[in-house]
């Protein structure tokens, strides 16, 4: 008999109705005991908890920024973490070839045998697992409201975006472990190739080398949009492929500050603005965490690639609610 698998869970997240997944725990009730939590803060300590008490493995319900929470109290523990990917996003469990919203995969994964060391890397102390942003992509994030992301989900991005393109952004100055400077209005930290859903920004990261890939833009709002697109068209940035606009560089450790006020992300959650003279330290932790991950990553086409971007998952949600209305009306 398999055992049960501890499970952490916010329930009153409006993502486990819209993601599937309690219709999907309803038909799995034997395979996972429900750990429900009230914060962030609250899910952190109990995972910890969890692991100090010997479980193998610790699941996590949500998307980036909650796996990011789990993590946290993983990190540094023999407990690997259990992904069931139900946010909006679900960056990193692309990355680790569960796929967005594959629960029976994820499932799979857990009761299988395959636990990969993924490296976590911190900024001022706090941690994340695919990726962090300094500049316009931090500053569209922080618009979003709870409930503009409830209606429009990732599509969210393209209304703030519109704001967000019509100002200007500081310099930004990233300090390396060699004392080499790099400036750009925007910095995109990657621990993984994916950038936003299925999209590639970096071409050779690895999530186990050691090493963050980072790419500074010098250019502004709809440049720097179009950058990132183009490289993601080209699955991702290389030395071959960039323009003079952008600076790529490897490094396990580095500092970023800035002329003016900075918003920064972590795995696509606002995570607080940098005041000028203050500093970020981005800095690798000494352990790294156990994931449970598919013995066969699932597959994705080019295609599929492109139809799997959250913004067009929600674009065609959006359609089938006025198809429904229509439907009624008729």
């Amino acid at each position: 008999m398999n055992p049960v698998i501890p499970l952490l869970i916010n329930p009153k997240a409006g993502s486990l109705f819209r993601s599937g997944l309690k219709a999907w725990l309803d038909s799995h009730r034997s395979d996972f005991r429900l750990v429900p939590t009230e914060s962030a803060e609250d899910l952190t300590a109990k995972a910890r908890m969890l692991a100090e008490s010997g479980e193998p493995v610790v699941a996590a319900a949500g998307g980036d920024g909650t796996l990011m929470c789990a993590a946290q109290g993983l990190i540094g523990t023999q407990a690997a973490l259990g992904i069931l990917p139900c946010g909006t996003m679900n960056v990193f469990s692309r990355e680790l070839g569960i796929g967005s919203r594959r629960f029976d995969t994820a499932l799979a994964a857990m009761r299988g045998q395959v636990r990969q060391e993924v490296d976590i890397f911190t900024v001022n102390g706090k941690p994340f697992l695919q990726m962090a942003g300094f500049g316009p992509d931090a500053s569209i994030i922080r618009r979003i409201t709870p409930r503009m992301k409830r209606r429009l989900g990732a599509a969210s991005h393209i209304v703030t975006g519109l704001q967000v393109a019509v100002e200007h952004h500081p310099i930004i100055t990233v300090t390396l472990p060699d004392g080499e400077q790099v400036c750009g209005t925007q910095v995109i930290l990657g621990n993984g190739k994916r950038y936003g859903g299925e999209g590639h920004l970096f071409a050779n990261a690895r999530y186990d080398d050691g090493l963050l890939d980072a790419a500074i833009i010098q250019l502004e709002s709809t440049g720097i949009l179009f950058e990132v697109i183009s490289y993601m068209l080209m699955r991702g940035a290389t030395e071959r492929n960039t323009t003079d606009f952008t600076q790529l560089r490897q490094f396990d450790s580095c500092t970023i500050t800035a002329e003016d006020t900075l918003d920064y992300q972590l795995d696509g959650d606002y995570a607080g603005t940098l005041k000028p003279g203050e500093t970020a330290v981005i800095t690798r932790e000494s352990s790294p965490l156990r994931i449970c991950v598919p013995e066969i990553p699932e597959p994705v086409t080019h295609f599929g690639r492109l139809m799997a971007h959250p913004v067009l998952e929600t674009m065609r949600k959006q359609i089938e609610r006025v198809k429904e209305t229509m439907t009624t009306w008729d």
